[in-house]
C-alpha cells in the first residue's frame, strides 16, 4: 500500500463517518469547513468557547482525523458534495491512474 492509497483510505473513512455527528456537531463541522475559529464558532452558535472546543474534539474523534485542519478540509468537501447532490455523498476517490487530468511530476 502506498501513501496515496493510505490517504484515500483516511479520506473515505472520514467522509463515511460524517453521518455519525450529532446535529450540533454538524453545525460546528460546517463552520470548521469555512475555517472558523473556536471563538467564531462560539459566537455564531451562541455557545461558550469551551463548548465549541469540546465539540471540535468530539468531531476529530468521530471522524478519526488527527487535526482541526483535516476536519476542516473534510467539512469543506462535505459541503461541496451535499450542495451538489442535495443528499449525503458517497465519496468518489480517484487515484492517479484513474484521473482524467494529466499528472504533473
Amino acid at each position: 500500500m502506498n501513501i496515496v492509497e493510505v490517504h484515500d483510505d483516511v479520506w473515505g473513512a472520514a467522509m463515511a463517518r460524517v453521518p455519525l455527528l450529532s446535529e450540533r456537531e454538524l453545525d460546528v463541522f460546517q463552520l470548521l469547513g469555512k475555517g472558523a475559529s473556536n471563538r467564531t464558532i462560539a459566537t455564531r452558535l451562541a455557545i461558550t468557547e469551551r463548548t465549541a472546543k469540546a465539540h471540535v474534539a468530539q468531531i476529530l474523534a468521530k471522524l478519526g482525523v488527527e487535526s482541526r485542519l483535516q476536519a476542516g478540509i473534510t467539512g469543506f468537501a462535505w459541503q461541496i458534495f451535499t450542495r451538489a447532490d442535495h443528499h449525503p455523498p458517497h465519496p468518489v476517490l480517484v487515484g492517479p491512474e484513474k484521473s482524467s487530468l494529466p499528472l504533473v511530476e
